[in-house]
């Protein structure tokens, strides 16, 4: 093996090409490109061609990847001599071919600015490119870049296949080399269920026997899925998840109140082998942990196959219907580690504290009607809520795809003039006011139910640790009850702890002449005090 280039991204980026089985690479000459084509030609595996014409070059990896039947890469310098593989790359998309664009280019700083060979190369196939990748310029711990090549590297290959663009930044020195060998990336791995054959499926299941320490974890879905006894009744997995995930037979829905201590040094470790399935999570103390403490193998399960690498320690993405697999993994014979298992079947705490906000939420959760649907809105009313037991037959909805705070209360109402149930709607203030117009809408059904926790500015903010709080928690002195009646809601405010039991009454009853708010007023830096003692302490 010669010299490699000792930039950082050129490295990973010809490791995981090998680690892939790209190993057929057509090369280009010029400056820019010149670090990647000698790590490329100076490591071993790999078989190179030479070709001066970027347009030829393009087509000769085409026709080299259709009689492969395998990925085949071509790379290019920066400026126009990407255009040149325009034709070839379209060709490619037409006829599902595995062509792996590679194009160097100047930092982003320089393009337009006169420049020699600069021009916008990120994204220049558009949508005829299965994946389109610009690795970061500066990438302190690699994750970054790892994650992108990991994608763009899986989707040649994934379904029909396909091209995909790469295209790299590199900044002076260009040439600098050393003697060191490849590092040994992160390789995520894809495995389709619907395809998987027999070896497969006993690799799969001999990862599992070697990882005793096992966890389920569920974040947001729709629908609920079914555990095999042999899953939900032995120790096998731990199930965790939250009740954004509308799944009952979990063992713990709040990782939260059981977690502790802090993400470096969890009272509760970080399982051997990760699996999840879902949308996002809320727990952020869940995410520190196990970004912090990784487990040996995290797989992501999810119908479209894309990787999500939430926990910065993806190891393999499984497509398919997330039953199929629970069905799997129940043939699966030998337990796990049950002490493991047990630690998150633990009680989880109780919240304990004085009339607060956090307190209405938990006491509004337990006297809802069975079969009702809570609605949730972001940032505090979502995480109150996960303090609190949920009723398995109450579904819960939020809007957890992005997390803004715009849309909560429409989004609501639209739910619910569609479903006859009690429809439950928890928002902070300024979630509220920023969707109030909303009430206006003729005919709001009378199964709706606020709970607007009003605490005169975004009380969330009070939680981090900046030195100008003021400036990002916009107080205000607005109060919902004049546009609430207008709009011919049945209002309700609390002011004090006494007002409290009534407002309660008049959210849980199953019957009403109309819609129901209740504003429930109260002190964000109370509610800030009591919720940063109650982590202290769990």
């Amino acid at each position: 093996m010669g010299k490699i280039s000792k930039n950082r991204a050129i490295q990973e980026l010809v490791a995981l090409m090998r680690e892939h089985g790209i190993t057929r690479f057509v090369a280009c000459p010029g400056s820019r490109n010149a670090p990647i084509v000698a790590t490329v030609c100076a490591s071993e595996g790999f078989e190179c061609r030479s070709i001066t014409d970027e347009r030829s070059a393009g087509f000769i990896a085409l026709g080299w990847a259709a009689q492969a039947n395998a990925p085949v890469a071509v790379c290019v310098t920066s400026g126009s001599a990407l255009s040149n593989l325009h034709p070839a790359f379209s060709e490619a998309a037409y006829r599902n071919i595995p062509l792996l664009v590679i194009s160097a280019d100047r930092p982003t700083a320089w393009i337009g600015q006169q420049d020699g060979q600069t021009m916008p190369q990120p994204g220049l196939f558009r949508n005829l490119s299965r994946k389109n990748v610009n690795l970061p310029e500066n990438d302190e711990d690699g994750w970054h870049t790892n994650r992108l090549i990991n994608e763009a590297l899986l989707e040649l290959t994934h379904r029909e296949g396909g091209p995909v663009h790469i295209n790299v930044p590199l900044s002076e020195p260009l040439f600098e080399t050393t003697d060191t060998p490849l590092p040994s990336p992160r390789v995520v791995l894809r495995t389709e269920l619907a395809s998987m054959n027999a070896d497969e499926e006993q690799e799969l299941l001999e990862i599992v026997a070697a990882l005793p320490k096992r966890m389920i974890l569920l974040g947001q879905m729709q629908q609920a899925v079914y555990f095999p006894p042999e899953i939900s009744e032995d120790h096998a997995f731990a199930i965790v998840g939250e009740h954004l995930c509308n799944t009952p037979g979990l063992h713990c829905t709040r990782p939260d109140t059981l977690i502790g201590g802090d993400a470096d040094f969890p009272l509760l470790p970080s399982p051997d082998l990760l699996i999840t399935m879902g949308g996002c999570i809320v727990s952020k103390r869940l995410k520190q942990m196990l970004r912090k403490n990784p487990p040996a193998q995290h797989w992501h399960l999810s119908r479209n196959g894309e990787v999500c690498d939430t926990f910065c320690c993806l190891t393999r993405v499984i497509e398919g219907d997330p039953q199929e697999l629970l069905e799997l993994l129940a043939a699966f014979a030998e337990d796990g580690d049950e002490a493991y298992s047990n630690l998150w079947r633990t009680a989880p705490a109780e919240f304990r504290a004085p009339h607060c906000g956090m307190r209405m939420v938990g006491e509004l959760m337990a006297t809802m009607p069975d079969s009702s649907v809570l609605h949730l809105a972001n940032s505090s009313a979502v995480r109150y809520a996960q303090l609190f037991p949920l009723k398995e037959n109450v579904s819960v909805q939020c809007n957890r795809g992005i997390n803004g705070i715009e849309g909560s209360l429409s989004t609501a109402i639209g739910y619910a003039a569609a479903d006859a149930r009690l429809q439950y709607l928890v928002i902070g203030d300024l979630s509220f006011f920023y969707d109030m117009n909303v009430l206006a809408t003729q005919n709001i059904g009378k199964n709706v139910r606020i709970l607007l926790l009003n605490n005169s500015c975004g009380g969330i903010f009070k939680l981090l640790p900046t030195p100008d709080i003021a400036a990002v928690e916009a107080p205000h002195n607005t109060t919902a009850e004049a546009w609430a009646r207008a709009c011919g809601f049945c209002y309700k405010a609390v002011l004090h702890e006494h007002d409290w039991p009534e407002a309660l009454r008049l959210l849980s009853c199953s019957h009403s002449d109309a819609p129901v708010l209740v504003e429930a007023f109260t002190d964000s830096n109370e509610d800030a005090r009591i919720l940063r003692n109650f982590y202290k302490e769990h």
